[in-house]
């Protein structure tokens, strides 16, 4: 049997991703070269970051070139959910379980 993960698809903005117990497999981050920004993954299941927990911060920078990251996070646990706080001008995705 082929197991697989759920995805967000791409994203380009603030977003509550998913409500519940989840195993992130991987975080995409992407960058046009020309523009920068962030985004802040929270373990939380509202549109809230106050006592939450801060599961990574990402940063892409502007260059010449154009940036594609793809970060393994090998399966960790969030309890509450998945919320990502984006700024800036760039686009990204959450792979779970």
């Amino acid at each position: 049997m082929v197991s697989g993960c759920n995805t967000t698809g791409v994203l380009n903005a603030t977003k509550l991703c998913y409500v519940g117990k989840a195993r992130i497999a991987s975080i995409k981050v992407f960058g046009t070269g020309s523009t920068a920004g962030s985004i802040t993954v929270y373990d939380s299941s509202s549109a809230t970051t106050s006592g939450k927990k801060v599961v990574t911060k990402m940063y892409v920078g502007a260059s010449t070139a154009p940036h594609n990251y793809d970060f393994d996070f090998h399966g960790a646990i969030v309890a509450e959910g998945i919320y990502v706080v984006e700024s800036g001008t760039i686009e990204y995705s959450v792979e779970f379980f």
